[in-house]
């Protein structure tokens, strides 16, 4: 009798993974992906979330993109970018009226019911971003609550494809931030 093979007992056998395992891979795949090039952005911004950590903030904020903005099931799984926060806090927001945006430059114009909470002089950031090109952008320079409005320059490679901007507060001492309020899908 002629055997062609052997059963070897220390090799694992190769197990198919199942349907949930494959689904939270790929759910976590795209998170990550989408997360990657703002990582400096919610560094910051959840720093509260993360105990003073930045990994764990990080971890706060893909765990919420995970339970918020992922829609669909596998393998068509996608992010819905409109419920992604870039930040979150406590922060009062502001009240959007305006997006106007050009070739190179993005503005927004915003006004400001008072609370006792905010004040005229929390720093508005507002951020551009494009997971296909996977690049993300960010005012340099310093806008107020008080100023109306905010402009930013738009980075060379987002000029000429749509980008999707979001915008958020926090206070002088980068202690305190608003939830992230998302200004839509744009084209450079």
């Amino acid at each position: 009798m002629d055997i062609d093979f052997f059963y070897d007992r220390s090799k694992p056998k190769k197990k198919e993974q199942s349907y949930g395992r494959l689904a939270v891979q790929q759910r976590m795949r795209l998170a990550m992906a989408f997360l990657h090039p703002l990582r400096p952005i919610i560094a910051e911004s959840w720093l509260n979330q993360g105990k003073g950590n930045r990994s764990k903030a990080f971890g706060q904020a893909l765990k919420a993109l995970m339970q918020e903005a992922m829609d669909g099931h596998y393998p068509d799984q996608r992010i819905v970018a409109e419920r992604v926060r870039i930040s979150s806090g406590l922060l009062p927001a502001i009240h959007v009226e305006d997006v106007m945006c050009g070739d190179r430059v993005l503005e927004v114009y915003f006004s400001d019911e008072s609370t006792p909470i905010a004040s005229s002089t929390d720093e508005v950031v507002l951020v551009v971003y494009s997971p296909e090109a996977g690049v993300a952008g960010r005012n340099t320079d310093v806008f107020f609550r008080k100023d109306g409005h905010i402009r930013l320059k738009l980075p060379a490679q987002l000029r000429s494809q749509r980008f999707h901007a979001y915008l958020f507060l926090h206070n002088a001492r980068k202690k305190q931030f608003s939830r992230s309020i998302y200004l839509g899908q744009l084209a450079g």
